[in-house]
Order: C-alpha cells, then sequence, then structure tokens
C-alpha cells in the first residue's frame, strides 16, 4: 500500500466518525482562510504605491526605485497563488492572474543566454546583478499560479527562469549553482530552489527534460554540497544547514520519489525531513521570510507521506507568528520568537519604513494551512480533542500530547491561543 493510499483510506474512515471534530476543525481551517485574506488585503493598503501601481520594498518608501524586488513581493506572491489554490474561487483566481502578468515584467529578455528575470520590475540592464535563487523562487510561485488557474502560460513562465538558473547558474565545469551572476559562491539556495522547480515542472508536464535538470541538481548536491547532520550546505564556503534550502529539496526529491519512482530520493527526503526537525527544532528562528519557505515545503511534504509531524510544525509556528509577530495596525511586524523582537524594522529617511517579505510570514503560512489542512484535520479527528495523539514523538523533539486549538495537534511548549478572537494576538 503506497504512503498516500494509506492516510487516505484512514481519513476516509474517520470523517464518518467524527463529524463534531470535523466541524471545530473546519471553523478554525476558516479562521487560517481569513487571517490569509486580510493578511493580503493590509500588503495592499500599506505597501501599494499608486504613482507605479505596484507594490513598495518599504513602509513610506521615498527611494528613487521604490518598487519591490523579487526576493520582497515573492511572499506576497504565493501567499495570493496558496488562497486561490485553497479557495479556487472567481476571485480568487482572478487575482492570481492579475498579480502573475504583473509578475511577468520582472523578465529581462536581453540577459544572456535566453534572458532571465531582474529583481525589479522592467530592468532592461544586461550587467546589473540577477540572483539565480530569485528566479528559482519567482519560478515555483508561477508553477503555483499555474496550479491555481491551470493557464498553461504561468508553466512557460516558470521554465524560462528554470533555462537561466540551468545555462546561466550551473557551474559546467565544476558543477554547481551560482548564487548571482556575480560568481562569488555556490549557493544552497540557488541549488534548492532551482531543484525544486525542475522538479514540479516535470511534476505538472511530464517533460523528461525537466527531469533530467532536476536529476543533475540535485544528484550533484547529493555527491558535493552536504555539510553539517548530512543536510545540505548554505554555500561552497559555509556547510550550515538553512531550512529554506533543505525544504525545497525534500520537496524536489520527493517529486523524484513518487513521481519517477526513485527509491533513493524517497529516502533522501525522509531523511533530509526528520534531521531538519532535529536541527531547526519545532520553534523556526531563522527569519519568517526564510522560514515560510522551508515550512511551505514541509507543508507539501505532509501532503504526500501524511506524517502528521510535517503539518504539526507548520501550524505550530503559525500559532507563533499570531502570538508574537503583530506590530502596529496588526501588520506581522515583528519575529516570531518568545521575545517578539522587531523583525527589518529601520529607518530610512522620513517616516517608518518595513521591508516587505519579513511582514508575510504569517500570512504565507495562513494561505499554506488552508491548502494542506483536510488531512491533518481528519487524522486529528481519529482521535478527538483532548486525547493523546503523538505527531513528533517518533525523532524524538516531543512527547505525546493533546491535540491543541481547535482539536489540531499541539507541539511541545506551544500556549494556547484562541485565534477565532480577532484581537487575541495582536501586540
Amino acid at each position: 500500500m503506497t504512503r498516500r493510499l494509506l492516510p487516505l483510506l484512514i481519513a476516509v474512515a474517520v470523517l464518518a466518525a467524527a463529524p463534531a471534530a470535523w466541524a471545530t476543525l473546519q471553523t478554525d481551517r476558516a479562521t487560517f482562510r481569513s487571517e490569509a485574506a486580510k493578511g493580503i488585503a493590509a500588503a495592499h493598503t500599506y505597501w501599494w504605491d499608486s504613482r507605479h501601481s505596484w507594490y513598495d520594498s518599504f513602509l513610506n518608501d521615498q527611494r528613487q526605485y521604490p518598487q519591490a524586488t523579487v526576493w520582497s513581493i515573492v511572499p506576497l506572491f504565493e501567499a495570493i497563488d496558496a488562497r486561490a489554490i485553497g479557495s479556487p474561487s472567481t476571485k480568487n483566481k482572478a487575482a492570481v492572474k492579475y498579480f502573475a502578468s504583473k509578475a511577468e515584467r520582472y523578465w529581462n529578455g536581453n540577459v544572456k543566454p535566453h534572458g532571465g528575470y531582474t529583481p525589479y520590475p522592467g530592468d532592461r540592464n544586461t550587467s546589473e546583478q540577477i540572483w539565480f535563487d530569485d528566479n528559482g523562487w519567482w519560478g515555483i510561485a508561477f508553477v503555483d499560479a499555474y496550479t491555481a488557474t491551470h493557464d498553461k502560460r504561468y508553466l512557460t513562465d516558470a521554465a524560462r527562469a528554470l533555462d537561466f538558473i540551468a545555462n546561466r547558474g550551473w557551474d559546467k565545469k565544476h558543477g554547481g549553482v551560482w548564487w548571482e551572476t556575480h560568481r562569488t559562491r555556490k549557493a544552497g539556495e540557488a541549488l534548492a530552489s532551482g531543484s525544486a522547480l525542475a522538479a514540479m515542472l516535470y511534476d505538472k508536464t511530464g517533460n523528461t527534460s525537466f527531469l533530467k535538470t532536476a536529476r543533475k541538481f540535485i544528484s550533484w548536491g547529493n555527491k558535493h554540497f552536504i555539510g553539517q547532520n548530512g543536510l545540505y550546505r548554505r554555500s561552497d564556503t559555509d556547510s550550515t544547514p538553512m531550512g529554506y534550502v533543505e525544504g525545497p529539496m525534500i520537496g524536489a526529491n520527493e517529486v523524484l520519489c513518487l513521481k519517477a519512482g526513485d527509491t533513493a530520493a524517497c529516502a533522501r527526503a525522509e531523511f533530509v525531513a526528520t534531521e531538519s526537525l532535529q536541527r531547526f527544532g519545532q520553534d523556526v528562528n531563522h527569519g519568517p521570510q526564510f522560514d515560510t519557505i522551508y515550512l511551505r515545503w514541509m507543508l507539501d511534504y505532509y501532503r504526500a507521506t501524511g506524517d502528521a509531524r510535517w503539518y504539526n510544525l507548520a501550524y505550530h509556528n503559525g500559532l507563533r507568528a499570531f502570538q508574537n509577530a503583530r506590530g502596529k495596525h496588526g501588520l506581522f511586524l515583528r519575529a516570531w520568537n518568545e521575545d517578539g523582537l522587531p523583525c527589518g524594522n529601520q529607518r530610512v529617511g522620513v517616516g517608518e519604513v518595513s521591508r516587505l517579505p519579513l511582514v508575510l510570514g504569517g500570512v504565507v503560512i495562513a494561505a499554506r494551512i488552508i491548502m494542506h489542512g483536510a488531512g491533518m484535520i481528519a487524522m486529528c479527528s481519529a482521535v478527538g480533542a483532548g486525547e493523546v495523539f503523538d505527531p513528533i514523538g517518533e525523532v524524538g523533539v516531543g512527547v505525546a500530547q493533546p491535540c491543541g486549538v481547535a482539536g489540531v495537534p499541539k507541539a511541545a511548549g506551544s500556549r494556547e491561543l484562541d485565534l477565532h478572537q480577532p484581537n487575541a494576538a495582536a501586540a
């Protein structure tokens, strides 16, 4: 019996037996949906620049080039995609199409060899520094836009990003993916985003050229880019693992596992997921803009395997974001740690400014939980709120614990939080 089939059969059985718990958890899921919608709306309210009909990177940005860079805006792109995938209304899908049409403005066809996505919209300069991981994240968001709308145009947009990584970013002599066009270092985030993008394109299209690229990237990483704890490295000069590198590599390996029947990739995905949980723990603290990428892929891995640990990890940190990260006007202006320290707030010239990617963490997690919530709802329904459930005990990170907020398994050390009270988590 496959890893996917067993959780599905369990879900069907328990849903019939636990309608009350199901209803409670559906309410909780609706809360996450509402929070995601509020966050997306707030981004438009506070970061929209009518001068350019687009978002700025900073609040009240008075710089000469204020528009959001790829790295600044990709969390919003992903949140809008995830909302439409989880709630595929005509309005939500239209929002994806509008955003994706604007995202295409970052394409610079003048960049060698076949064009690439530049950091700033409308840039046609060929000598600017361009990041290969940016192209990976942007391409992944375009694949998600396709998933939301089924418009194949976005697969073409995504494939162009991969082409740039594979032809300009790949070191043809020694292997590996450069961080950016100045070739300062081989970067884990570029390798990871490129691997995940190639795997996703193969998954969506069945085109074996994408499979070949994914295998090339992953194989090189497995042979030459392993650092501490057997995890992927930060760079060719730093063996430190990072969640937002490990997450996409888990996702890429899992696609090869399920789509291409690669048993070694199955084992590698499971190993990296388990070791990442050991390394980073339940309370992720790299930074919201990085941790949301890691958690997105752990949610995807939950969907592929049915293993509740990965959903629990994202849910727990979603609660942390609601608990600790809200600041002025209810915006997520703060970090997720216990101190709630400001994250990315600074002053440049006059007026308050806050970087857009740092404040979208809670929104992105909320949108992703909408997508992946049904399976976890079913699993927790099987035991019922208050009964013992051990989603993370297998790897020694936690111990058996009761289902927590609204019946969803509660991580070790997490605090109860009533998400149904709109101001419960406000700073």
